[in-house]
């Protein structure tokens, strides 16, 4: 009898326990909050009202900045436009940028592999390559006229060629700059050379390869909008130079703006997909 009753005791005691205990939370959404809350969040907030402030205060009390629209007036401007002619000029910039940049890991990154990874392919390749690099993207738009006829062929290549040499040497200076005793050590298990490369030497590497994948996109981002004022056809770099000829430079900053924002969004999509590459970081 003592024994039923200690035990039907235990169980209330449990079920109140059960009964008082607070809904658990997901995980997700304990992470979102610490993250909205952390401190590294407010410091980040506080950067750009500073920017704002700056901003503002530079506008407002020096005499050489007075024709540059302040914060409130590009803010305003947001609210003008037209969104189905604003979005199709979006989509023309982005279209170009990954292409280009897409273009530039499918040509840059085999070749960096062949010059870090090859003994016979890095004599052959990498003079080419290094006489080429130094030559500026902006030099190359007026052949890029004889080399296509159409202009958006010509756009992409450009950014194409912003993005294949960041692609390039840092795919070169990863595969150089592992660590000797990892491949002895998977060499000492009998792997093969394709092995090696694919399960040792490009995951150690991988760390150097998407930072200059992060490069590479903000290059190409400078390229469209370079080309795209020259050539005059669409996109956010046309939209921009349209506007300062207009005078209309509150819109021109709405173009910057732009361009700043879906060129950091660009840069975080790298480094996710980085990030699902490198998991091995999370155990060290």
């Amino acid at each position: 009898m003592n024994h039923k009753t200690a035990t039907n005791g235990s169980n209330t005691v449990g079920a109140q326990a059960i009964a008082l205990k607070p809904p658990a939370r997901s995980k997700s959404w304990e992470q979102f909050k610490r993250k909205v809350y952390s401190l590294s969040m407010v410091r980040k907030i506080c950067s750009v009202l500073i920017f704002l402030a700056v901003w503002t205060v530079v506008v407002r009390f020096i005499p050489n900045f007075h024709q540059i629209p302040p914060p409130e007036q590009v803010f305003m401007a947001i609210f003008k436009i037209k969104l189905s002619v604003f979005g199709l000029e979006i989509v023309r910039s982005l279209y170009r940028v990954l292409s280009g940049f897409f273009l530039g890991i499918i040509v840059g990154f085999p070749i960096g592999v062949a010059i870090g990874y090859s003994r016979i392919f890095n004599p052959l390749l990498f003079p080419a390559v290094e006489m080429v690099r130094p030559i500026p993207p902006i030099a190359w738009i007026p052949l890029s006229v004889l080399f296509f006829v159409n202009i958006e062929s010509q756009i992409i290549f450009l950014t194409f060629y912003g993005a294949f040499f960041p692609t390039v040497y840092n795919t070169v200076g990863g595969i150089s700059g592992v660590d000797i005793r990892l491949p002895r050590a998977a060499m000492s298990f009998g792997v093969n050379k394709t092995q090696l490369l694919f399960r040792v030497i490009l995951p150690a590497a991988s760390p150097q390869i998407f930072a200059g994948l992060k490069i590479a996109i903000g290059i190409t981002w400078l390229m469209v909008v370079a080309a795209e004022m020259i050539a005059s056809k669409g996109g956010l770099g046309y939209l921009i130079w349209y506007n300062h000829t207009v005078m209309n430079y509150p819109f021109v900053f709405v173009g910057m703006g732009t361009i700043g924002v879906i060129g950091a969004l660009c840069s975080v999509g790298v480094d996710r997909v980085g990030k699902r590459f490198t998991k091995w970081l999370d155990i060290f």
